[in-house]
């Protein structure tokens, strides 16, 4: 009867540390909150100094960091200025050249906040070859 009850016992423990660790194993999974680059849009850089705007929709949600890739031809970015949803504006004084592929992330003020439009002011040189392409990336 001893030897019923003792593996009776064990057979508890073991069931319940089983389930115990896939429950919490699960909870990690299932809270941990998605950190992924969502794609805002691209603008075509032309040639000589100009500026863009990019409009980006309050359906893609608040954002905590923006950050953009240069693609194509090199461009000299002097500065981003973000539109918030609210009417407030950040501006951010880059000024560096950015060669093809190289990034830059920028952290927006306060917390996570809808942004509206962003502008970039740049300048390329002349003989570039191509037109460059800046790709915008929002971070929740």
């Amino acid at each position: 009867m001893k030897k019923k009850i003792l593996s009776i016992s064990i057979a508890l423990v073991s069931f319940l540390f089983f389930s115990f660790q896939s429950l919490s194993s699960a909870s990690v999974t299932t809270h941990a909150p998605t950190k992924k680059w969502v794609k805002l849009g691209v603008r075509k850089v032309s040639k000589g100094a100009d500026h863009d705007v990019l409009m980006v929709t309050g359906r893609k949600g608040a954002f905590r960091k923006l950050k953009f890739r240069v693609t194509n031809s090199p461009v000299h970015v002097q500065n981003v200025k973000i539109v918030y949803a609210n009417g407030s504006t950040e501006n951010h004084i880059v000024n560096k050249r950015f060669n093809v592929g190289e990034m830059a992330i920028i952290d927006l003020k306060g917390n996570r906040r809808i942004i509206k439009k962003i502008v970039f002011n740049y300048h390329t040189k002349f003989f570039a070859l191509g037109k460059a392409r800046i790709h915008v990336f929002g971070k929740h």
